[in-house]
């Protein structure tokens, strides 16, 4: 006859490792242009993500280094990766230094923001 205390922690460790994944959250794994990086000014920005995002919730804004927005538009995910977001940049970016504060909303509804410059 089975052990009822075995029984229980099998069946608590089996529900932990079926409810790690959906609390899991995005997780920004590369941009476009690159961090840090000199780069060509950009005609629109790339962030891939860890997971799926619902565009219509996430985005970023551009800024120069003067601090000033920087007219992008509407962010789209790229219709072969859902993992990845594309925002267009309207204007032609004199050369500086521009910084991206991103948001962004995975498909379990998990947000997460941050910031990169290049």
């Amino acid at each position: 006859m089975p052990n009822y205390n075995s029984i229980v922690i099998i069946f608590a460790a089996a529900i932990g490792f079926i409810v790690q994944p959906a609390l899991a959250h995005p997780k920004l794994m590369a941009t476009v242009p690159a961090a840090d990086v000199q780069a060509q000014p950009p005609q629109e920005i790339r962030l891939s993500f860890s997971e799926a995002l619902v565009a219509k919730f996430s985005g970023l804004d551009l800024k120069d280094q003067d601090g000033k927005r920087v007219e992008t538009g509407r962010a789209a995910s790229n219709p072969k990766d859902g993992k990845q977001l594309i925002v267009p940049v309207k204007a032609t970016l004199p050369p500086g230094r521009y910084t991206v504060e991103w948001h962004a909303v995975s498909e379990d509804t998990h947000r997460v923001k941050g910031s990169y410059s290049f």
